[in-house]
């Protein structure tokens, strides 16, 4: 199994745009957890190395659309201040009738094109509390668990 993960980017990023310390604790565990899993995936801020080896506008679109394409699940995070990325990638996956597990924060507004996106493609929707936290991690996990179980 090959995973997107659709996660905000940019608003993790400190004044110099390098991921936040607490965010890249939080990518490293939950990445470690989906390798355990045996299960193949893709982070952007792990590919541009949480800021360090940021690429440009033209290559992160065109490795992110064709990523998609090739990916059989999407973990989707849109972020509660709402990720404009993140929902272009909604649109590619979609698009591309993609699986997708969608990650919403309870009593958080989200876009009615997101909270109503099932209408085009399969969409699980979770809800959790604390954004970017175990509780998140365990979540995502148990998602992706239940889609190997189910290949």
């Amino acid at each position: 199994m090959f995973v997107f993960l659709a996660t905000p980017y940019t608003q993790l990023c400190d004044e110099n745009y390098m991921v936040k310390e607490k965010y890249r604790k939080f990518f490293s565990l939950l990445t470690r957890k989906i390798k355990n899993e045996g299960v193949d995936y893709f982070l952007a801020v792990e590919r541009e190395n949480f800021g360090k080896e940021y690429t440009s506008d033209i290559e992160s679109t065109r490795i992110d659309y064709d990523t998609i394409k090739k990916c059989d699940l999407v973990c989707c995070i849109p972020g509660s201040t709402i990720s404009g990325g993140v929902h272009v990638e909604l649109g590619w996956a979609s698009a591309n009738k993609k699986t997708i597990e969608m990650f919403l924060q309870k009593d958080s507004f989200y876009s009615p094109m997101v909270t109503g996106l099932s209408a085009v493609t399969r969409v699980n929707y979770n809800y959790y509390q604390a954004e970017f936290s175990e509780e998140m991690i365990e979540l995502i996990i148990s998602r992706i668990r239940f889609h190997l179980a189910n290949q």
